[in-house]
């Protein structure tokens, strides 16, 4: 070629065909608009019984050899698999029309996950000339989105197309940057829910009577109820540490040590249910659960209505002094207390540590 030669171009999106995070692997279906000036393509329509156009196959005629810059698998040429025509004009441009499904590198940033926005950027590289021989120039900054239809699982809320010079290597680079967010409402409902509401369930089991057996059981249940969503959370993100691992794994991590530490505190209350009678309730305990059960408003109630008794005659005076005996040791702790007096400490335990992992997991989500 005797001078530089520039390429305009547009790119149109189709629509996004796959994004597959864990992959890292992007798939378009889209096409590009290409004109350029070639002086050897100019004639005079009068000359040749009035031609406006001529159509060329892309082997017969001088087409730029673009390829995918960022593939995923291999290298992938524009306009390489169909033959796209090219037409002429009398003035001598070429408008060549290459469309194909691009699968394209893209590494996601699954931090906000599932409330994830996502930035792609394909690129495509001039091939085989140096800048001084073939410029590319964006007609506009933007995709078109004209004939786009809408993916179900991502929204494009902005685009923009750019072209690069690489000057040390001599290429020029076109870029196609597409920024996706996640429609987060299947997620919602199918696993951010049933994660809350599963660790609610924590809570509850305190609330079960310790005689019947079924504390442990339903601990170990919840606990394998969270692993079962940490698995199918870790099969639906990359095996990648950077940029960040997502907030949802590390959420799904306190859960699990909740749920661990629960299920200790339930086991901790059932060795105090089955405490041997015979063996003393130290004093400090004691008193601990005394006021948590509200033993003392019980007793001193007691102690203004006893005294009536000894305005009897001493007979019944005794009887009296005895009640009043056996009304004192009816308020002794008994370790039975001492498991009642735990299960409400571990429950508001359980509720401080639910509603603070939760709470952090939406402050960090949405500010």
């Amino acid at each position: 070629m005797r001078q530089s030669t520039t390429l305009h171009f547009t790119f149109d999106l189709v629509r996004i065909a796959e994004y597959d995070e864990v992959n890292g692997k992007l798939s378009l279906v889209g096409f590009f608009s290409f004109f350029w000036h070639d002086f050897r393509m100019e004639w005079d329509p009068e000359n040749y019984n009035e031609t406006e156009n001529i159509i060329f196959e892309e082997k017969d005629v001088w087409v730029p050899l673009i390829v995918l810059g960022s593939p995923q698998d291999e290298f992938q040429r524009v306009g390489d698999k169909d033959n796209f025509f090219v037409r002429y004009s009398p003035q001598g441009y070429g408008f060549w029309y290459p469309g194909d499904i691009w699968v394209t590198a893209c590494t996601p940033d699954v931090y906000m996950y599932p409330y994830d926005t996502q930035t792609c950027e394909v690129t495509y590289v001039v091939w085989g000339y140096s800048i001084q021989e073939v410029t590319a120039k964006a007609e506009r900054d933007k995709i078109g989105l004209g004939v786009y239809s809408p993916h179900g699982m991502w929204d494009l809320i902005d685009t923009s197309v750019r072209t690069d010079v690489d000057k040390d290597r001599g290429l020029t680079i076109l870029s196609v940057v597409l920024v996706m967010k996640r429609i987060s409402t299947f997620h919602l409902i199918n696993m951010i829910l049933p994660i809350v509401f599963v660790g609610l369930l924590n809570i509850l089991v305190f609330l079960l009577p310790a005689q019947s057996g079924e504390r442990v059981g339903y601990s170990i249940t919840v606990l394998l109820a969270i692993a079962v969503f940490q698995t199918i959370a870790s099969n639906n993100l990359p095996s990648v540490s950077k940029p960040q691992v997502s907030l949802l794994c590390i959420k799904l991590l306190v859960d699990l040590v909740v749920s661990a530490v629960v299920m200790t505190f339930t086991i901790v209350t059932l060795y105090f249910y089955h405490m041997p009678e015979s063996r003393k309730v130290p004093c400090c305990i004691a008193a601990v659960s005394r006021f948590l059960l509200c033993k003392n408003c019980c007793k001193n109630t007691k102690k203004r209505s006893n005294p009536s008794t000894y305005r009897d005659s001493v007979g019944t005076s005794k009887i009296g002094i005895t009640e009043l005996a056996t009304d004192g040791d009816s308020h002794q702790i008994t370790w039975t207390d001492v498991g009642k007096s735990s299960d409400i400490v571990f429950s508001i335990f359980s509720v401080i540590m639910f509603f603070a992992s939760n709470i952090v997991f939406i402050l960090l989500i949405f500010l």
